[in-house]
């Protein structure tokens, strides 16, 4: 009873972290791309302190990434807790810190500067999939305990979708300027 009140805390604070190293990781992919093309102006709060146009861009990301969360995120939940291999409550901890942990590595922009400062090799600060890092953390779980159980049509169907998936985007961007430049009259490159 102990163990479990333990793992349940566990559980509370690395999903926490874990929820700050997707942030992290994400908020650049959310908005990133809309840095230079802000169309916010700052703002300052009664001469105390500003809210620049990239906060504002920020946490509209963050308000984005929170409704997705709340109406899509089900269904994947499900696939990662046991469509690819059955978690326990342990083991869902140590995924999720194995997770958070990487996403947080390749996010820290102060982990980064204390490493280099200390002639250390350092993460690059890039985006990099949670997905990936999630699925191989479930992998190493199943692997750890020996291999079995492992839903390898699972993984093929999640392996796919991580090769389709910059197809797709790639094609539907083309179409996108393709429409923006030929029915719209819009100047999509220079």
């Amino acid at each position: 009873l102990r163990l479990d009140s333990y793992t349940r805390i566990g559980l509370l604070i690395v999903g926490a972290f874990g929820s700050y190293s997707l942030g992290a990781n994400n908020i650049g992919n959310v908005m990133g791309v809309f840095i230079n093309a802000s169309p916010f102006q700052d703002i300052s709060v009664a001469g105390i302190f500003t809210f620049t146009s990239v906060q504002q861009l920020f946490l509209l990301g963050g308000i984005a990434i929170g409704i997705g969360v709340i109406s899509y995120s089900k269904k994947v939940m499900q696939t990662v807790g046991s469509g690819i291999f059955k978690l326990s409550p342990v083991t869902a901890l140590v995924v999720v810190l194995a997770s958070s942990l990487t996403l947080f590595l390749f996010a820290s922009q102060s982990l980064h500067d204390f490493l280099t400062s200390n002639h250390l090799p350092a993460f690059p600060l890039v985006p990099v999939s949670s997905s990936q890092a999630v699925v191989g953390s479930v992998m190493g779980i199943s692997i750890a305990k020996g291999g079995r159980n492992l839903n390898f049509k699972k993984l093929g169907q999640i392996s796919l979708g991580w090769v389709v998936t910059p197809i797709a985007s790639a094609i539907l961007t083309y179409i996108a300027l393709f429409f923006m430049q030929n029915v719209f009259l819009q100047n999509v490159y220079h």
